[in-house]
Protein backbone atom coordinates (compact mmCIF):
# COMPACT_ATOMS: atom_id res chain seq x y z
CA UNK A 1 0.00 0.00 0.00
CA UNK A 2 1.26 3.59 -0.83
CA UNK A 3 1.03 5.97 1.23
CA UNK A 4 0.78 9.58 -0.12
CA UNK A 5 0.64 12.81 1.63
CA UNK A 6 -2.74 14.76 2.61
CA UNK A 7 -1.60 17.14 0.01
CA UNK A 8 -1.74 14.33 -2.67
CA UNK A 9 -4.86 12.85 -1.27
CA UNK A 10 -8.65 13.82 -1.56
CA UNK A 11 -9.80 13.15 1.88
CA UNK A 12 -8.32 12.40 5.53
CA UNK A 13 -8.92 9.09 7.52
CA UNK A 14 -8.60 9.58 11.02
CA UNK A 15 -8.82 7.46 14.02
CA UNK A 16 -12.69 6.33 12.98
CA UNK A 17 -11.62 5.63 9.54
CA UNK A 18 -14.29 8.14 7.98
CA UNK A 19 -13.21 9.87 5.03
CA UNK A 20 -12.94 13.87 5.32
CA UNK A 21 -12.97 15.91 1.84
CA UNK A 22 -9.85 17.53 1.31
CA UNK A 23 -12.10 20.74 0.64
CA UNK A 24 -14.23 20.13 4.57
CA UNK A 25 -10.43 19.59 6.12
CA UNK A 26 -8.87 23.07 4.42
CA UNK A 27 -12.12 25.19 4.95
CA UNK A 28 -12.17 23.83 8.95
CA UNK A 29 -8.57 24.00 9.23
CA UNK A 30 -8.23 27.76 7.76
CA UNK A 31 -11.25 29.11 10.16
CA UNK A 32 -9.30 26.97 13.36
CA UNK A 33 -6.18 28.00 12.27
CA UNK A 34 -6.87 31.67 13.15
CA UNK A 35 -9.11 30.97 16.21
CA UNK A 36 -6.13 29.30 17.79
CA UNK A 37 -3.57 32.12 17.08
CA UNK A 38 -5.75 34.75 18.11
CA UNK A 39 -7.21 32.73 20.71
CA UNK A 40 -10.87 33.31 19.55
CA UNK A 41 -14.03 31.27 19.95
CA UNK A 42 -14.32 28.76 17.07
CA UNK A 43 -17.62 27.14 15.65
CA UNK A 44 -18.18 25.20 12.33
CA UNK A 45 -21.13 23.54 11.03
CA UNK A 46 -20.50 20.15 10.33
CA UNK A 47 -22.25 18.03 7.10
CA UNK A 48 -23.33 14.88 8.81
CA UNK A 49 -22.78 12.95 11.91
CA UNK A 50 -19.51 10.76 11.08
CA UNK A 51 -18.03 14.29 10.04
CA UNK A 52 -18.78 15.99 13.23
CA UNK A 53 -17.49 13.34 15.52
CA UNK A 54 -14.04 13.41 13.52
CA UNK A 55 -13.59 16.85 13.42
CA UNK A 56 -14.59 17.18 16.76
CA UNK A 57 -11.54 14.51 18.12
CA UNK A 58 -9.82 16.46 15.45
CA UNK A 59 -10.50 19.76 17.02
CA UNK A 60 -10.01 18.49 20.54
CA UNK A 61 -6.21 16.85 19.52
CA UNK A 62 -5.35 20.28 18.01
CA UNK A 63 -6.63 23.05 20.76
CA UNK A 64 -5.38 20.73 23.76
CA UNK A 65 -2.32 21.85 26.11
CA UNK A 66 -1.75 20.60 29.25
CA UNK A 67 -2.07 24.35 30.97
CA UNK A 68 -4.52 25.85 28.22
CA UNK A 69 -7.44 23.59 28.09
CA UNK A 70 -9.91 24.48 25.94
CA UNK A 71 -13.63 23.65 25.83
CA UNK A 72 -14.82 21.74 22.80
CA UNK A 73 -18.44 20.97 22.14
CA UNK A 74 -20.42 19.15 19.54
CA UNK A 75 -23.98 20.49 19.71
CA UNK A 76 -27.57 18.42 18.78
CA UNK A 77 -26.93 20.95 15.09
CA UNK A 78 -23.61 18.98 14.19
CA UNK A 79 -21.84 22.30 15.22
CA UNK A 80 -18.79 22.37 17.03
CA UNK A 81 -17.04 25.05 19.49
CA UNK A 82 -13.92 25.41 21.05
CA UNK A 83 -13.78 27.77 23.47
CA UNK A 84 -10.15 28.87 24.96
CA UNK A 85 -10.24 29.05 28.92
CA UNK A 86 -10.44 32.99 29.96
CA UNK A 87 -7.12 34.76 31.00
CA UNK A 88 -6.32 35.25 34.54
CA UNK A 89 -4.42 38.37 35.57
Amino acid sequence: MEFKSLNERETYFDMGMYPLEKSRLDLFWSLLGECIEERKPFSFQCIEQEEADELQKLTYTLVFQINDIWKVTLDEDLIINAIPPSKTT
